[in-house]
């Protein structure tokens, strides 16, 4: 069987901004409020996960992760709402992008 995929990678002054792997990671830190549970679940280690929020938020006009700092009360980190807004935006983007792909696997008989 022969299949289409294309990755969505965006990119901001030569760098890799967005891709499916930090996606995922945003989505998993907005559901589990912990950057390191994230990363567990991931089954990357906790350093290549702060690096990876830590380019995005150096690349965006504001951050898309807010860490808070452990302590007592413990850690954790929280999808800011521009996060959140650029979580709605890529998935509009894949969707158009899914859509294009199911087009171009019609016409050509895939």
């Amino acid at each position: 069987m022969v299949e289409i995929e294309c990755l969505l990678n965006i990119k901001k002054d030569g760098q890799n901004y967005l891709n499916p792997a930090k996606i995922i990671l945003l989505q998993k830190i907005a559901r589990l409020g912990s950057l390191r549970s994230a990363a567990k679940e991931m089954e990357i280690s906790y350093q290549h996960a702060w690096n990876m929020i830590d380019e995005m938020n150096r690349l965006a006009p504001e951050p898309l992760v807010i860490k808070q700092r452990g302590g007592t009360t413990g850690g954790g980190a929280s999808v800011s709402s521009y996060g959140s807004k650029i979580l709605n935006e890529y998935s509009i983007i894949k969707q158009q992008l899914d859509k294009t792909i199911n087009q171009i696997k019609v016409e050509i008989g895939m």
